[in-house]
C-alpha cells in the first residue's frame, strides 16, 4: 500500500513539468527517466529486457507498420498545412537519430512497463492502457500535437505491448514518430 503512495507522487510530480522551465525542467526529465531505470535495476526485474525473436519479430513489424503510416499521415498533414519542415529530416544526424532512439526506449520503459504495469495489476489491462497512454500524452504538454499523438498512438502501442511484452517493438515505434514530430517541428 506504501507503494502505491509512492507512484501516486510520482505521477504528481510528472505533472509538475507544466510550472517548469530552463535547468530545472532538464532536472526533472532526468529524474523522470532514471525512476524506471532503477526500479528495473533494484527489483531485479532483467526479464522485461528479453528478446523473444517470436514477440520481438511481431510486435516490431505490427508497429513499424502502424508507425510508418502515421508518419506518412503526419508528414502529408504538414504539407497540405503548408509546412514543409519534413525535408529536415534528411539533415538529422547520426548522433541525434541515436539518442532519440533511447529516449524511445526510455519512455517507453516509463510508459509501457512501468506505469502500464501498475495499473494492469490495480485496474485491468484497458484501464491500464487508457492511463498509462494519458500520461504519456500529457508528458508532451504542452506541446499539443505531441501530446495528441503520443495519445492517441499510445492505445495502440499500449495493446501491442499487453500481448507482446516486447519493448523493442514499442520503441522503434515510438522512434519512428518523434523522428517525424522532430521533422515538423
Amino acid at each position: 500500500m506504501k507503494t502505491d503512495y509512492y507512484f501516486y507522487a510520482f505521477i504528481a510530480f510528472i505533472f509538475l513539468r507544466l510550472l517548469l522551465s530552463g535547468p530545472f525542467l532538464a532536472v526533472h526529465t532526468i529524474i523522470v527517466f532514471s525512476v524506471p531505470i532503477l526500479y528495473v535495476v533494484l527489483n531485479k526485474h532483467y526479464h522485461i529486457l528479453k528478446f523473444d525473436i517470436n514477440d520481438t519479430i511481431q510486435s516490431v513489424i505490427t508497429l513499424f507498420v502502424f508507425s510508418f503510416t502515421v508518419c506518412f499521415f503526419l508528414l502529408f498533414a504538414g504539407i497540405y498545412l503548408g509546412n514543409f519542415n519534413w525535408v529536415n529530416i534528411f539533415d538529422f544526424s547520426w548522433d541525434f537519430s541515436l539518442l532519440m532512439l533511447l529516449l524511445s526506449f526510455n519512455y517507453e520503459l516509463l510508459i509501457r512497463y512501468f506505469f502500464q504495469g501498475f495499473f494492469e495489476k490495480k485496474f485491468g489491462s484497458i484501464i491500464a492502457i487508457i492511463l498509462s497512454s494519458f500520461i504519456g500524452g500529457a508528458i508532451f504538454l504542452p506541446d499539443y500535437l505531441s501530446a495528441g499523438v503520443f495519445f492517441g498512438c499510445g492505445l495502440f502501442f499500449g495493446f501491442i505491448f499487453s500481448k507482446t511484452n516486447d519493448m523493442y517493438g514499442v520503441s522503434i515505434g515510438g522512434f519512428l514518430l518523434r523522428m517525424a514530430l522532430a521533422a515538423l517541428a
